[in-house]
């Protein structure tokens, strides 16, 4: 698991491990029951404080995410990836609705914010199936 975070951006840095996480384990990169980098191992790969990760596995825990086996490890639940999914699921919606507000403020018709939205999907898609080959 390859974790990046940006300390420029104005997201705590906690907020984005935890984010990014939700992130792998929402595509499949993670299965349920797959140990996770310790927090030394995080906090070393992202060159940040390991309390900063502690804390985003804190909350990744209280979330379901994963589970922490005392002299273990930390696992990815089983419960995991329909959590992240719902979870990512509902802050695209937001997004969306986000959108439609706008485009409706800027006067733009539902049927032409459809066909751009569907533009953009088509175009994202196919960039990222050819990222996969």
């Amino acid at each position: 698991m390859n974790i990046r975070v940006d300390p420029s951006l104005s997201v705590p840095v906690f907020q984005q491990i935890v984010d990014e996480v939700k992130s792998v384990i929402a595509r499949g990169a993670c299965a349920p029951g797959e140990m996770i980098p310790s927090v030394r191992q995080m906090a070393a790969q992202a060159l940040i404080n390991p309390n900063t990760v502690a804390r985003a596995y804190r909350d990744l825990e209280r979330e379901g995410i994963v589970t922490t086996r005392r002299g273990l490890g930390v696992f990815v639940s089983e419960s995991a990836a329909k959590l992240c999914r719902n979870g990512r699921r509902e802050d695209i919606r937001a997004k969306l609705e986000d959108i439609a507000a706008e485009a409706r403020r800027a006067g733009i018709p539902g049927a032409e914010l459809r066909e751009e939205i569907e533009r953009v999907l088509t175009e994202a898609y196919a960039r990222a199936k050819t990222k996969e080959k």
